[in-house]
């Protein structure tokens, strides 16, 4: 949607803006009762994060590891080899190759009344109506071609046997099932065709990242912190999405400062700008930048934020994070400014909230995780932090009132009254969270990440490297002499100096400096007491990784390393199993979104005139029609094996009846992972080009040039692929090369 520059009438209410922003910012008036439970949600969201702040304190000392490849209090000037940032790089990418592809699917119905779905049996009623329609046909006299007449010269009309009658009727009957319910199915189809390039369009215009980008980075978190989170929204045109991070690609965010900037101009704020403030100077720049615009682009769509891993605070009861089993509330965490607090809720805070720094610490709290003590929510004293730092905002999603909240921590009131979510998904809260290392557990919610499970290979081999190099620097060449037999100043002459250079010293003419100097006996270095090989077996066993993966090339065989690579392809796909079921979800999600929430006219307009796009109710939508993600359209652990397997089943897939050539065609390319769009190429009722270059084709005339008159000699004749026995394929798998019992090759 776009504005014109020229439809802004004044400064004051700028195009685009919306209603609830352009109201001037102010504390809203709530009653004794929404301040109590203001504070009794601000209490239970602190217990929370309590809760949960010892699993927040491994998570951050995982993403310290993953970063530096060691742990706080290793010394940062020893040895270090960060195994876990390149495994980190290396599963994300095996896990995560491209976006996902979703295509709809049409939940399953028996759409037929009478028809049962038998094609013989539409075919029968087919050729009993025509077999009526012809029969009933007036008879026509054959030598004038004209209807034969009755006695009283009207036409005669045939009459159909009465033991007929039910089956004609059963016939029509028949038909018109089928195709009411053709054509429910084919209205269904285009609705699904719609959404898929809506979905499509929603991925490709995530702005600041791109959805490829937030999705790596999903997986990053999830290998690192052990998981990960998607939220959805949706940014409407005529309004603002609060407390999400991620926004799309317009001016919404401009208007909104434009509009506190303005309101900071007015004479009666006790706050008001003054001539000489730098505000004024900015204020005036935007204007004039917004008035040279061409248009401003407001844009409504999907949007995928992707909170932190310590962001979000489960409920303390919540038994599993994949799908927030037993939870009855979830919160996500926010830092802001109070000029973004103004911007965003339209509320000035003043001085009655609780300061936090960068970090995410609350100004009131030591910085020591150990002896940090949570503010005693009954108590009526001013914190020392008041007023002073960032603003932690919390949106709590509370499932029991089907309430979401807007609160600041320290303000008595909401930030936004309490309303139904932004949008509409089955599970109530747009909230998803992806993990890759689930155990059972009943006393732990949030599941060890692969840092943590390498976190004692990576500190030994830190370690053993370390060792080796103090060992290295200790069994250096050194030299003793007894006291007195040379100068203290040649002495030190001789230990500074460099290689292949002379140094002069003083020595007796009947000593030489072999004399003098005796060798110190020094431990030689033990390569087995440093060897880190063990470490790569541990690694292997807890996360997946072969020596091999790092960059290694260690003593194993080959046959040794395809196991290896056999075993770590099968790690890797049970992750992308769960990878693919957690965007299976999150499309399904943001189908329901985009079917509640997209107007018909944005519709149009990304998806072409030939959507289609109905009112349905919610009920409609949860159960009529859903996204899921292709298998496959995400990592590929061992893509040779898949395409070695399809080569060995196309040639009987080819030469079964009923397999539909559409189908081979789209497994063929899914399986070569190639981006072509078999749309345009598939057309029906099309022969092959090898049926079409064997048809007949114009006679020459002569039996010698003439294609048609070939014989047995024909092209159709001659060895096609298939026809020979082919050639042992590559090895795979549990292939131990020959030996006693084993195949051998000629």
């Amino acid at each position: 949607m776009t504005y014109s520059g020229d439809q802004q009438d004044t400064i004051d209410t700028p195009a685009g803006a919306t209603d609830a922003a352009a109201a001037t910012v102010k504390t809203p008036e709530q009653t004794e009762a929404d301040k109590a439970l203001v504070l009794k949600t601000a209490k239970k969201i602190k217990a929370d994060r309590k809760f949960h702040q010892p699993a927040f304190e491994k998570m951050r000392q995982d993403m310290f590891m993953a970063r530096h490849g060691r742990t706080k209090d290793y010394p940062e000037d020893w040895y270090v080899a960060n195994l876990c940032g390149r495994h980190i790089k290396q599963k994300t990418a095996a896990l995560y190759a491209k976006n996902p592809k979703a295509i709809a699917r049409r939940r399953e119905t028996l759409d037929f009344q009478i028809w049962d779905e038998n094609p013989k049996s539409l075919q029968l009623a087919m050729q009993t109506i025509q077999t009526a329609t012809a029969a009933l046909a007036p008879p026509v006299d054959p030598a004038t071609g004209q209807p034969t007449m009755d006695p009283t010269g009207q036409p005669v009309t045939p009459q159909i046997p009465p033991e007929y009658e039910q089956a004609i009727a059963t016939a029509q009957a028949t038909l018109a099932d089928f195709q009411q319910g053709m054509k429910k199915r084919t209205m269904i189809q285009k609705i699904g065709k719609t959404l898929e390039i809506l979905f499509a369009q929603a991925l490709r215009e995530q702005k600041p990242l791109d959805f490829k980008t937030g999705a790596k980075q999903l997986v990053r978190r999830a290998l690192t912190a052990g998981v990960g989170y998607i939220e959805l929204g949706f940014q409407r045109e005529y309004g603002p999405r609060p407390a999400m991070m991620e926004k799309l690609a317009d001016y919404r965010a401009r208007l909104d400062h434009l509009r506190v900037l303005t309101e900071r101009t007015n004479p009666d704020d006790e706050e008001a700008l003054q001539p000489d403030d730098p505000e004024i100077a900015e204020l005036q720049a935007a204007i004039a930048a917004l008035q040279a615009e061409p248009e401003i682009i407001v844009r409504e769509g999907l949007i995928i934020d992707f909170p932190q891993a310590t962001k979000v605070i489960p409920d303390r009861l919540c038994q599993q994070l994949v799908g927030f089993v037993g939870a009855r509330h979830n919160t996500i965490e926010y830092m802001y400014s109070c000029d973004e607090v103004r911007e965003i809720f339209g509320v000035d805070l003043g001085k009655a909230y609780t300061g936090y720094r960068q970090d995410g610490k609350s100004n009131e709290q030591p910085d020591n995780p150990a002896t940090r003590v949570e503010p005693d929510e009954s108590a009526t004293y001013t914190p020392a932090g008041k007023g002073t730092g960032l603003v932690c905002v919390w949106k709590h999603y509370d499932k029991a009132a089907g309430l979401v909240y807007y609160l600041a921590d320290g303000y008595p009131q909401w930030l936004r009254e309490p309303a139904a979510p932004d949008v509409f998904v089955e599970d109530f809260w747009p909230l998803y969270a992806l993990t890759f290392n689930e155990v059972e557990s009943e006393t732990e919610l949030f599941p060890p990440s692969d840092v943590r499970l390498m976190k004692d290979q990576q500190m030994d081999y830190n370690r053993s490297r370390q060792g080796q190099r103090e060992h290295r620097k200790a069994a250096r060449p050194r030299w003793s002499y007894q006291t007195g037999a040379i100068e203290k100043e040649d002495a030190e002459a001789l230990a500074r100096a460099e290689a292949f250079t002379a140094t002069g010293i003083n020595l007796p003419p009947d000593r030489k400096l072999s004399d003098l100097l005796n060798v110190i006996p020094v431990p030689g270095v033990d390569p087995n007491l440093y060897e880190t090989g063990q470490l790569f077996s541990d690694i292997q066993l807890v996360v997946g990784s072969s020596e091999s993966q790092f960059g290694l090339t260690g003593k194993a065989t080959a046959t040794g390393e395809s196991i290896a690579a056999n075993a770590s392809a099968s790690a890797d796909g049970s992750s992308i199993d769960d990878l693919d079921a957690f965007l299976t979800v999150v499309a399904r999600a943001s189908g329901q979104i985009l079917m509640k929430e997209m107007s018909p006219e944005h519709v149009m307009e990304v998806a072409g005139p030939g959507a289609v796009w109905p009112p349905m109710t919610l009920e409609q939508i949860a159960d009529e029609i859903f996204l899921e993600v292709e298998a496959g359209s995400t990592g590929k652990p061992n893509q040779a094996v898949e395409i070695n397997n399809w080569k060995e089943m196309l040639p009987f897939l080819i030469q079964m009846p009923g397999i539909s050539p559409n189908w081979l065609a789209r497994e063929t390319v899914r399986r070569l992972d190639d981006n072509a769009d078999l749309t345009e190429a598939l057309s029906a009722d099309m022969p092959s080009i090898m049926a079409q270059n064997g048809l007949a084709q114009i006679s020459t005339g002569n039996p010698a040039t003439d294609p048609n008159a070939q014989g047995g000699k024909g092209a159709q004749n001659a060895p096609t692929e298939g026809s020979h026995t082919a050639g042992t394929g590559p090895a795979f798998g549990d292939n131990k090369g020959s030996g006693p019992g084993s195949p051998s090759v000629a």
